[in-house]
């Protein structure tokens, strides 16, 4: 009896150490890596599980100027941790927490209403980029940052000129997902698997967005060779009509839900994917586009077909547009910096 007794005073007090036969000495890891969400509303939370489900972060840290909202979240994600690898999920308005994180993802802001336009929102979102940005890089000085909140195109831009960063290290979602739309309305159209198909949409991330019709295809043959007139407003098919459709996507979702997130999180995940695994993937993101390149003597973030990898935008792909393509992108562009005008004293 005293035996017994004995031997539960001596692992009561250390039930690891009774568990586990010998603990290894502690050795940093340097594999670990560190994802960054700012904000802690449907987007931030819609990343979060998007990269966690993914596996892409042995540490997500989410935060909050609301920090009981950002530690709720954290909380109810850890409690799942034994499905999504084991990670360290946490949350708190500390930007310290952000030290050595290898992406940055900007979500805070003002959400658009229905009917209203991205720029409705640009001035509050700025306000708010200039207390994110600046105490985000000063503690992870060689992340990437990822901008998804709206205006998007003029908030990368912003979130470049805030963070001193190079331009590469800074990458807005831009037509990213409206490109994943405008692939899954066409293969709708075609009675085919989304991913069959090849499509792009470039230039603005708003209602110039340009569809980049010659580029359309299934497997390599391209739509343009069967339909010469896809995507005018000659065509008997009416192709034309899925980029409108596209367009109203985020109105028909905020009319329907009030909001849309899940699109986002998970365009936003593959992103953070291309980056952490550096995949070279070829995908259209907002990037920092100098005068002269698209027929605008302006410097400007608009989205093109990137390679995105470790570096951020590693290179650009060079397309063969057509010339309407290329008109509309010049006026893509010049839409961007005409709504930026307004707000580029802010920013020097």
């Amino acid at each position: 009896m005293s035996e017994t007794r004995k031997r539960s005073n001596e692992t009561s007090g250390n039930t690891a150490t009774f568990l586990l036969t010998k603990q290894a000495d502690y050795l940093p890891d340097g594999h670990r890596v560190k994802v960054v969400v700012v904000g802690s509303g449907y987007t931030g939370v819609a990343v979060a599980i998007a990269i966690l489900f993914k596996r892409l972060a042995s540490e997500l840290i989410i935060i909050d100027s609301n920090e009981e909202l950002a530690k709720a979240e954290a909380e109810d994600l850890s409690h799942a941790a034994a499905f999504l690898g084991n990670p360290k999920i946490v949350g708190t308005k500390d930007y310290s927490s952000a030290r050595d994180a290898a992406v940055c993802i900007i979500t805070a802001g003002i959400r658009q209403e229905k009917g209203q336009s991205s720029t409705s929102v640009l001035e509050p979102n700025l306000d708010i980029f200039k207390v994110v940005v600046p105490n985000v890089c000063k503690f992870a000085p060689n992340s990437i940052l990822l901008v998804l909140t709206n205006p998007v195109d003029i908030l990368s831009y912003a979130a470049m000129k805030l963070s001193g960063f190079p331009p590469n290290r800074v990458i807005g979602l831009g037509t990213f997902l409206d490109s994943c739309r405008f692939q899954y309305f066409i293969a709708q159209k075609l009675g085919l698997s989304a991913n069959s198909v090849q499509a792009l949409i470039i230039g603005e991330n708003g209602p110039t967005s340009v569809p980049v019709w010659s580029a359309v295809a299934v497997m390599g043959m391209k739509l343009k060779d069967i339909n010469k007139e896809i995507g005018m407003r000659s065509d008997p098919e009416a192709w034309g009509e899925i980029h409108n459709k596209v367009v109203e996507c985020n109105d028909d979702l905020i009319s329907r839900k009030g909001y849309c997130n899940w699109g986002v999180g998970i365009c936003a995940s593959e992103i953070v994917d291309a980056i952490v695994r550096n995949t070279c993937v070829c995908i259209t993101v907002s990037t920092f586009v100098k005068g002269c390149r698209h027929g605008l003597e302006k410097d400007v973030f608009m989205s093109l077909p990137c390679v995105v990898g470790r570096n951020g935008v590693q290179s650009y792909i060079r397309h063969l547009y057509t010339e309407e393509e290329q008109e509309s992108t010049t006026k893509s562009c010049r839409s961007i910096y005409e709504a930026q005008k307004p707000i580029l004293d802010k920013l020097e």
